[in-house]
C-alpha cells in the first residue's frame, strides 16, 4: 500500500534554529525523508542545512552551526505527538513557537544534551577523552 498522502494540517518534523528572535525551521511531512521506528525523525541533518540558515542569522555559513541554539522535532508513530529536543540554550518561551512552525497540537519537550552549547557542551567532550 503506498504511503497516505500528507495534508497542510499534519504535524511536521525537521530541524531548527532559534536565537530567541528567529527562528529558521526545515520542516517537512513525516512521510519523506524520515526514519521508520516508533519515533519518527527527519534525516536531515543541521550541518547540511547550516549555510542556508546562517544568513538569516546574519552569520556566515563558515561561523558554526552549533553557535545557535538548534533542535529537532520528532513523532510518536502510535500517538502522532511531537517532540522536540534542545539544548540549554533554548528560551523556553520561544518553544510555542517551533511547535506552531512544526504544525503540533499536541507535543512534549526533551532536552538533549547533544544540542548544549557552552561549557555544559565542552563537558560532555572532556567527558569522551577522560574515558580514552
Amino acid at each position: 500500500m503506498p504511503p497516505r498522502k500528507s495534508s497542510k494540517t499534519d504535524p511536521l518534523i525537521g530541524i531548527w534554529w532559534d536565537d530567541g528572535q528567529t527562528l529558521v525551521a526545515f520542516a517537512h511531512s513525516a512521510n519523506e525523508n524520515a526514519s521508520n521506528g516508533p519515533l519518527i525523525d527527519s534525516e536531515l541533518n543541521h550541518f547540511e542545512k547550516w549555510d542556508q540558515a546562517a544568513t538569516q542569522f546574519d552569520l556566515s555559513p563558515q561561523d558554526e552551526y552549533f553557535d545557535v541554539p538548534r533542535g529537532r522535532v520528532l513523532l510518536r508513530r502510535q500517538t502522532g505527538q511531537g517532540l522536540i529536543y534542545h539544548g540549554n540554550g533554548t528560551n523556553p518561551s520561544r518553544l510555542r513557537k517551533i511547535a506552531a512552525r512544526f504544525r503540533l497540537s499536541a507535543w512534549t519537550v526533551q532536552r538533549n544534551e547533544h544540542y548544549d552549547m557552552g561549557p555544559e557542551a565542552d563537558a560532555l567532550f572532556d567527558d569522551e577523552f577522560d574515558e580514552v
